[in-house]
């Protein structure tokens, strides 16, 4: 790799995530709600409905924005979808009214569709700049969608007292379209000779690793183990983290160490985002989702358990379990399914997150409607992260990527010794 190569790689990696790191902006609309339901005389489920419906067509925009790298440049699908990104955001500054679904349209579907389609182009890009690091790169990216939040969260606080909600979304916007206008300039795919599509496999003196299409790949097996794997691994924390604050002071701890224990757990989610995948790109990939979820398991049975301080520790690492889990997946996706559509197969598989997502208010509302308590909604997804990390499941997904010619076989060990 020549010098200017490194240092477009570089330039592509920088950019690439300034313009992710407001991707995780849906994340701070429970900090805007109240002031746009004063405004707008929404009612609370309403007002949430913004959230859900930008998380939900975040998942929709990574399956066409992957899909469309096989007829357009990369650059080319930055700009579109940055742009709708921009302009829903742009938009919602005016659509603060009564009838919420201009704000639905703007906030909601603008805002998540052109959020995951400069989502998942820029990160497959990233990862075949560095064929070999794969998670590092990924993990550098996620990175930067989960540090959104530690630093949105105080500075939209901040505006919306000072300036309102129109002019919050504004300056925001603003700053949105800024980081979508320099990605576009700056961010560029390498060239077909740089990429070494056989990553890890060519690596190890394998036969050059399978590179699925979508329909091949949910024709596997293993996309529903992933798939499964990425819903149990994250039920737990979108059941915790809407409670997490309010269950740790019913249970008497002070509301200064709750609150910082959300603080906190941001900072472990987004380091967790680069740490797990980077020390993945060593130790396998497969064997730390695998402690990310027995993590989880042991911190869901202290909150369903414990009454102590222990539950703050807990809290904490379930914010790292989940930065874990969507720092880690797509560079498990594509040293499964292989590079060359991984932006669209990865899209796929964050449907998990959308399981997830409306899985876990939904199976809280079935036990608190029988009578049951917090503790027992939280001792529920433990149950759940629990049936993702036996070593059969495990096997499962490694005999299949093992035969397939995706993960590099040492013909000295078993399957389950490969996971290990």
């Amino acid at each position: 790799m020549t010098g200017i190569q490194k240092k477009q790689r570089l330039l592509t990696m920088i950019f690439g995530a300034f313009a992710i790191f407001f991707t995780g902006y849906p994340h701070v609309w429970s900090i805007y709600q109240p002031y746009v339901m004063e405004q707008a005389g929404w009612s609370q489920g309403q007002a949430s409905m913004c959230f859900y419906l930008a998380l939900s067509t975040f998942v929709f925009g990574n399956i066409v924005g992957g899909r469309m790298q096989n007829r357009f440049k990369e650059k080319t699908i930055v700009w579109i979808g940055g742009g709708i990104f921009a302009a829903g955001i742009l938009a919602s500054a005016f659509l603060i009214v009564p009838t919420p679904f201009p704000m639905y349209l703007s906030y909601g579907v603008m805002q998540g569709f052109g959020q995951g389609m400069i989502y998942t182009v820029i990160l497959a890009t990233v990862q075949r700049w560095f064929p070999d690091r794969t998670g590092f790169a990924s993990g550098v990216v996620v990175t930067a969608n989960g540090l959104c939040g530690f630093f949105l969260a105080p500075l939209s606080r901040k505006l919306l007292e000072a300036e309102g909600v129109q002019k919050t979304f504004l300056i925001i916007g603003a700053a949105i379209a800024v980081s979508w206008i320099l990605c576009g300039i700056f961010f560029q795919a390498p060239d077909k000779s740089l990429v070494n599509a056989g990553g890890s496999a060519a690596k190890s003196g394998t036969s050059e690793m399978k590179q699925y299409t979508s329909g091949e790949m949910m024709r596997t097996r293993n996309f529903y183990l992933l798939l499964a794997t990425m819903f149990f691994g994250l039920i737990s924390y979108f059941m915790v983290s809407p409670v997490s604050q309010t269950y740790q002071i019913d249970l008497g701890i002070p509301s200064a160490v709750a609150v910082s224990a959300v603080m906190l757990g941001s900072i472990v989610n987004a380091g967790a985002r680069l740490v797990l995948p980077t020390l993945a790109d060593k130790v396998g990939r497969i064997v730390c989702i695998k402690g990310v979820l027995i993590v989880a398991v042991i911190a869901m049975g202290v909150l369903a358990v414990s009454r102590s301080l222990a539950v703050t520790v807990a809290v904490v690492l379930m914010y790292g379990c989940y930065g874990g889990i969507m720092g880690s997946f797509p560079s498990l996706t594509s040293s499964i399914f292989g590079m060359k559509h991984t932006g669209e197969n990865y899209g796929f598989v964050m449907f998990g997150i959308v399981f997830a997502t409306f899985g876990a208010p939904a199976i809280s509302g079935l036990v608190s409607s029988n009578g049951y308590e917090l503790n027992a909604q939280v001792g529920i997804p433990a149950k759940l992260s629990d049936t993702g990390v036996t070593d059969e499941y495990f096997a499962q997904m490694t005999e299949d990527a093992m035969k397939s010619g995706n993960i590099a076989v040492n013909p000295q060990k078993t399957v389950h010794e490969h996971i290990k």
